[in-house]
């Protein structure tokens, strides 16, 4: 029921939005996936993000190498700032050193997520530490 006669009810709200996504282009749609897990608090990721500002080397199968920067880590994947020409599901070495550590980290990822600023990019396996 809503709070006043003026409000739409639940399922309104719901139904528009709905209606409203599904008139939306591919692009439009990601952008607003963006937004909405940008404002999704900390608490409710599977794994908190930190910001950061690390030297990271991605390459991929087919030869091609970059160096990037991540722009936020957590234990699950990255953000890396990036204009390379990685796809989603793409699949990724990830090399680079976390601060105050002695070893450098290589990890396999995949490509999850590509926008304007860069890729988000799912942990995998790691490969080594040297």
């Amino acid at each position: 029921m809503p709070d006043n006669e003026n409000e739409p009810s639940r399922y309104e709200v719901q139904t528009r939005l709905i209606r409203m996504i599904i008139a939306m282009s591919d692009p439009e749609k990601k952008k607003l996936l963006k937004k909405v897990e940008e404002s999704v608090s900390p608490e409710m990721r599977k794994y908190p993000r930190d910001p950061s500002f690390i030297p990271v080397e991605c390459s991929s199968n087919d030869g091609v190498c970059f160096t990037d920067f991540i722009q936020d880590i957590s234990d699950g994947g990255v953000f890396i700032q990036t204009d390379g020409p990685f796809f989603e599901s793409q699949k990724i070495t990830l090399t680079f050193s976390l601060p105050n550590a002695d070893k450098d980290i290589s990890i396999s990822g995949e490509v999850v997520r590509i926008d304007s600023q860069g890729i988000g990019v799912k942990f995998n396996e790691l490969l080594t530490t040297s």
